[in-house]
């Protein structure tokens, strides 16, 4: 498959989510507790490095925060997911899912994934792969600020809220996961803000509207 003819965010994404699934022994996973490594590998690597993995947008759902690609990868035949045709046919090549599991059947390769996205997700892999998937969908998730935030709001109602990324930078009263040195953590914001106005910069400069 030439990759060039699939989108960069999509390759990215998915050598991501095929890297995690590298890790397990049957390169199979609960899709839900797939796209939740990938949130915990996205908030390590935002608060140390400043930046995501993904670089994708994120939303708040009912079981938590979610990769927006991340969610349309797994489920690419379901109506609705807004995938190019050259996005869809490289995504056939590599995994198959069923109405609850992704599987690998090929080694997406790892050439777009840095040196510290890989360490990220293989820390997200270490301390939640022992944790069954509603207990880190259901509670862990719902304990940091970019979810717990919009819990009155799912408890009378469905859809998704849009998560600034800002909220990752946060902490919760007690956190046995993600908690950083303080000065790592403002340098991590630091990275990531100025990031922020260089790209609203360009986007005056070459006319995109964001």
């Amino acid at each position: 498959m030439n990759e060039k003819k699939a989108s960069k965010n999509v390759i990215k994404v998915s050598q991501a989510l095929g890297f995690l699934l590298s890790l397990d022994d049957n390169h199979k996973m609960d899709r839900v507790k797939l796209i939740k490594l990938l949130w915990a590998a996205d908030r390590l690597h935002l608060r140390r490095y400043g930046r995501t993995i993904s670089e994708s947008d994120y939303y708040a759902m009912a079981h938590g925060p979610v990769c927006s690609l991340a969610l349309d990868i797994p489920q690419m035949d379901k109506d609705g997911i807004v995938l190019s045709d050259a996005d869809k046919e490289y995504l056939e090549e590599y995994f198959t899912s069923d109405d609850r599991s992704t599987s690998m059947q090929k080694d997406v390769g790892d050439g777009y994934l840095s040196e510290s996205d890989k360490a990220m997700l293989k820390e997200a892999w270490e301390k939640f792969k022992d944790i069954e998937t509603f207990e880190l969908s259901d509670d862990i998730s719902h304990r940091y600020p970019e979810w717990s935030k919009f819990r009155k709001f799912f408890e009378t109602n469905g859809g998704r809220k849009n998560i600034d990324l800002e909220d990752f930078f946060k902490n919760p009263d007690n956190d046995e996961y993600f908690a950083e040195d303080e000065d790592r953590l403002e340098a991590a914001r630091g990275i990531y803000e100025d990031n922020k106005e260089a790209q609203k910069e360009l986007a005056v400069i070459f006319g995109i509207e964001g």
